[in-house]
């Protein structure tokens, strides 16, 4: 062999080609819109996880290049064209994909604040009681857990298509097709900020509360990474740096505000969807309990 055909060969093994097997694997999320504002606490979390677990293997999370509901997000999972996806937990959601049963958001997507019309403040006075509020019409997303909730607790609620930042819904209630619309305490406040040109307002005295917790789902085709996400989640909650990726975020802040308020009255409801509940997911107040769970999961 010529030597100049050993020094190609060699050129090609000692490449940056040569060393693409070596490349970060991509981890794909999928999310409901392109704006980097949506989901950058979760897609934070998910690209530290992957750091802090050099031992899984180098990858890098990476988002999904075409936004899109839930149920297509699901979908892309289950076909393992994508590898993870953050929601809101049911019992079906669970059957369809492997769960990271740990509570992103603390169980403050459970606790609901309505969005009501400008003017309409008065048909909710303090003293409103539960069966009134059911006589009224809510919306929500047609292929949220939140709409199975309300509708098991006797509540009249309509489900309406995605639309970018819940267009839909919001609108329903600026022209009265709808008396209300229940927000997480998380989310309300970005929301209202979206929707500044519509005459809609967070409702003074209200709160609906019940079970809910955003989980990670991973695809049944990449079961590799339930185990990984555990361990990261771990690190990140002994490290500390769990809890300061959320308090950093003001909606949170303001969530929890929102969630503690004593004047406003409480409506506890049933969540038939919740196949696991915490007695104390509150992890950035409390994280013994938290931690002595992903322990075990980790230990799995």
């Amino acid at each position: 062999m010529k030597p100049f055909s050993l020094l190609f060969l060699l050129a090609l093994v000692v490449s940056p080609a040569g060393f693409a097997n070596d490349a970060p694997e991509k981890v794909i999320f999928t999310r409901a819109f392109a704006d980097e504002a949506y989901g950058y606490y979760h897609a934070q979390i998910l690209s530290r996880l992957l750091e802090l677990t050099p031992e899984f293997g180098a990858a890098v999370a990476e988002p999904h290049p075409q936004p899109m509901p839930q149920a297509r997000q699901i979908m892309k999972l289950r076909s393992g064209e994508a590898h993870v996806m953050w929601s809101a937990t049911s019992a079906e959601r669970e059957e369809q994909l492997l769960t990271v049963r740990f509570p992103l958001l603390q169980g403050l997507a459970g606790y609901r604040v309505l969005v009501i019309h400008k003017f309409k403040q008065g048909n909710y006075p303090a003293d409103v009681t539960e069966l009134r509020l059911q006589s009224y019409l809510g919306v929500q997303g047609a292929d949220w857990p939140d709409l199975t909730v309300l509708k098991h607790n006797g509540y009249k609620v309509e489900g309406l298509p995605w639309s970018l930042w819940f267009a839909n819904m919001f609108i329903a209630v600026e022209k009265g097709l709808v008396d209300y619309f229940p927000r997480n305490v998380i989310e309300v406040s970005n929301d209202l900020e979206r929707h500044a040109d519509k005459s809609v307002k967070l409702e003074d005295n209200l709160l609906l509360r019940y079970p809910s917790y955003e989980y990670f789902f991973v695809s049944p085709k990449h079961p590799e990474l339930v185990k990984r996400l555990y361990t990261g989640l771990l690190r990140m909650l002994d490290n500390g740096e769990l809890k300061s990726y959320f308090d950093k975020h003001y909606n949170h802040r303001r969530a929890l505000q929102l969630a503690t308020q004593d004047t406003r009255t409480i409506f506890e409801l049933e969540n038939p969807g919740i196949t696991q509940t915490f007695e104390n997911p509150l992890w950035s107040v409390s994280p013994a309990p938290m931690r002595a769970y992903l322990k075990a999961r980790v230990a799995e």
